[in-house]
């Protein structure tokens, strides 16, 4: 299952460009072609939002700005993780575009070049030691 980090559950929704304080994300489920959409019950806290992820059953990650902390805590969970770019996009775009490959995963080797918390001073907010 893919999670998709959303503000709302609009018709025409698109992704956030938030990830631990987002409100909502949106679950697709390749076999069945399908979003479901799932309140994120720890919103504010990046490790603890990451770690809800693992326990829905996600195993692919899109993102828009992430701290470190959530990064380490999904990646050391198992998750793939794909940055997909600064700007919302349509659920159905970020899939075809994930199943063609198109986004950059993002693994300990590249993250520095791709993770920003999107906070005004560039620093992460969720708690961690980094």
């Amino acid at each position: 299952m893919i999670a998709i980090p959303v503000d709302s559950a609009i018709p025409e929704i698109k992704s956030s460009k938030l990830f631990g304080n987002v409100p909502i994300f949106a679950i697709y489920r390749p076999d069945d072609e399908e979003f479901f959409l799932v309140k994120n019950q720890e919103a504010g806290d990046g490790i603890k939002t990451a770690k809800q992820l693992k326990k829905w059953g996600v195993t692919d990650v899109v993102y828009s700005y992430m701290g470190q902390g959530p990064f380490t805590a999904l990646e050391k969970d198992g998750l793939d993780i794909y940055y997909i770019g600064k700007e919302p996009m349509p659920l159905f775009q970020i899939i075809k575009k994930l199943e063609a490959g198109a986004f950059v995963k993002v693994d300990a080797d590249n993250a520095a070049s791709y993770l920003d918390p999107g906070t005004e001073t560039g620093e992460c907010r969720c708690g961690c030691d980094n």
